[in-house]
């Protein structure tokens, strides 16, 4: 039987189950659930699985696809001293400020396959990405620094820790690795830290340019290390008036 499915649909019977779990997973992502609901809608139990079939037949995460093509999510590009910056918002959150380019760096997503940036009118997600581009323009002014903004990153519960540490470190003062380690409860942490550090899909708002090597240097940085030095700059300007 599976050697006639095979040779039917040139697939073995597990594949075309995927498949059709993935086709189901996408549209419960278009239609606004979280990546955890959309793994357990189409039958999935084990959420590292999900995660590695979407990414293989998708090309992106599942929540990054959420944010690209679910219909209540609302997205813009503004222009920034430290180049175009995306950011997508839902009814509730920010979930995301990163370079404009940063999917198709990252996933191999040619810019014609990315959908359309949009502000939903009279929607809670568009009034927040018009709130975080006034606020990101403040900041970039000097005349903010910090953020009014209700956030939601996705991440595991060890990279949310982590971010939720970042956002402790204040406004013109930097920390290392190894003491973001020791922050987090777990000096021996770094290297996870540092792993951690760079996924944060939130620049800025969660400030992972605030980490620096323990001698001082820069490190890397979503969007690249002339921007990481113009942020910090910027700050340390800003606690000098």
């Amino acid at each position: 039987m599976s050697l006639v499915f095979k040779l039917y649909y040139d697939m073995k019977p597990a594949e075309y189950l995927i498949q059709v779990r993935i086709a189901a997973a996408k549209q419960a992502l278009q239609a606004g659930a979280s990546a955890f609901d959309a793994a357990a809608d189409s039958g999935y139990t084990n959420f590292s699985s999900f995660y590695a079939h979407f990414r293989k037949l998708s090309g992106m995460p599942p929540a990054k696809y959420r944010q690209l093509f679910a219909q209540n999510i609302s997205r813009a590009v503004m222009d920034t001293p430290i180049g175009p910056l995306r950011i997508v918002a839902s009814q509730d959150a920010i979930l995301c400020v990163e370079p404009a380019n940063y999917l198709e760096k990252k996933t191999g997503q040619a810019t014609y396959q990315v959908p359309a940036d949009r502000i939903i009118p009279n929607d809670p997600s568009g009034d927040l990405v018009k709130a975080c581009m006034m606020e990101l323009k403040e900041y970039f002014a000097g005349q903010r620094q910090k953020f009014d903004l209700p956030l939601s990153p996705e991440g595991t519960n060890f990279q949310q820790k982590v971010w939720q540490q970042l956002q402790q470190i204040p406004y013109g003062e930097t920390r290392s690795y190894q003491q973001l380690a020791e922050m987090t409860g777990d000096k021996n942490a770094s290297r996870a830290i540092g792993l951690a550090n760079n996924c944060n899909p939130i620049l800025i708002l969660i400030p992972c340019h605030r980490v620096i090597g323990a001698d001082g240097s820069l490190t890397g940085y979503a969007a690249g290390l002339a921007a990481k030095k113009l942020l910090l700059d910027l700050e340390k300007g800003g606690t000098k008036k």
